[in-house]
């Protein structure tokens, strides 16, 4: 099956990414990074080191033979983008994982809050 992983750079996305390849599915993550760049923002560092999204696509196909598919898009921001997106690779499954961690923005000031 080709499967999109929305937020397939994330805490949980990722790990489902490697599940579904290893499997023999055609995965594609389609993610905008907002994770790495909130880390940035609020100076902190995930607990085990992560290298850019494609260097670990590269990672695992070296690893396995695999390819995993990366795709840079905003769901929030580029909804055109995004049908033009589903129209093109029509994926048979799409799970979601594309949220925003809010406990840090919600603690950091009222303009993050928003």
């Amino acid at each position: 099956m080709k499967i999109a992983v929305l937020g397939g750079d994330g805490f949980v996305g990722w790990p489902t990414t490697l599940h579904l390849s290893e499997l023999g599915h055609e995965v594609h993550i389609v993610d905008n990074l907002s994770r790495r760049w909130i880390d940035t923002e609020l100076g902190v560092q995930s607990l085990t080191p992560m290298d850019s999204i494609q260097e670990r696509c590269r990672i695992w196909q070296d690893i396995t033979g695999k390819k995993l598919h990366f795709h840079l898009l905003d769901l929030a921001k580029e909804f055109e983008r995004l049908k033009a997106w589903l129209v093109e690779h029509r994926p048979d499954a799409v799970i979601h994982f594309a949220e925003q961690r809010a406990a840090p923005y919600s603690m950091k000031s009222d303009r993050h809050k928003v």
